[in-house]
């Protein structure tokens, strides 16, 4: 009797050991759906319409991250993060095709989160970096690619030619900007202004209707002391 029950007992806790513990989930069916969705993307890339190509990548996405929080097997969650971060770098790329630099930028910052070592995702933020005059970030990406030979070694040295020229172009500038406003600071100065007041201007909206015309009548009325804080609290503008 006293060995039923303690075979009895052993049962029960190991039964609820296994309830306590976490399902395995199954990620063959999320693998297949997100590898649907980037086979739509990439018919559509094909095509040219990179916000259809986009929506699809991202509805990938969506469906591999279903399996956060949840035990994998391990084979199943390395096959997720490679097409994760697949996609990611097709997103990149579409965004890149699109001329939208920053976000092209932000997608393949995704994709290396996963994999630092992603030659297309690296090469794509090289061009996004380059493309917003970014030259040292994209030399960095560059370094990268020739240390992961990414690249041939000549369109490698290529790029990095060109993209330290154009740096030390951006510098060239730089500096004689900075000598210019120490031999004229009058003129730098007025300058400066000028362009104060062009971002108030298109701030407000004082090119548009007649709200020029009125900011220069009240100003010239004569009834008031013109002051800026006056100004501010006529207009309804920071001060």
């Amino acid at each position: 009797l006293f060995r039923s029950r303690s075979s009895r007992s052993i049962a029960m806790a190991v039964d609820q050991t296994a309830e306590d513990q976490p399902q395995v989930v199954d990620c063959i069916p999320l693998i297949e759906a997100a590898s649907k969705q980037k086979d739509l993307g990439n018919g559509a890339v094909k095509q040219k319409n990179f916000a259809q190509a986009i929506s699809a990548y991202e509805s990938g996405i969506a469906i591999l991250d279903k399996a956060d929080g949840h035990p994998v097997l391990r084979s199943e969650g390395a096959e997720m993060v490679t097409l994760k971060a697949t996609l990611y770098s097709n997103i990149a790329q579409c965004f890149l095709s699109q001329e939208l630099y920053r976000r092209a930028i932000e997608a393949a910052d995704s994709c290396l989160k996963l994999d630092p070592d992603h030659l297309k995702a690296l090469h794509r933020r090289s061009l996004a970096f380059e493309a917003i005059h970014s030259f040292p970030a994209a030399l960095l990406d560059l370094q990268a690619l020739r240390r992961l030979q990414g690249l041939s070694a000549e369109s490698l040295d290529q790029r990095e030619a060109a993209l330290k020229e154009k740096q030390a172009q951006v510098e060239r500038l730089t500096k004689q900007e900075e000598e210019d406003k120490a031999d004229d600071p009058v003129g730098m100065a007025m300058t400066n202004v000028k362009e104060r007041f062009d971002e108030i201007c298109e701030k407000y909206d004082l090119r548009d209707g007649d709200a020029a015309g009125e900011v220069a009548d009240w100003l010239t009325s004569g009834e008031w002391e013109v002051t800026a804080k006056r100004v501010a609290q006529r207009f309804k503008m920071e001060e």
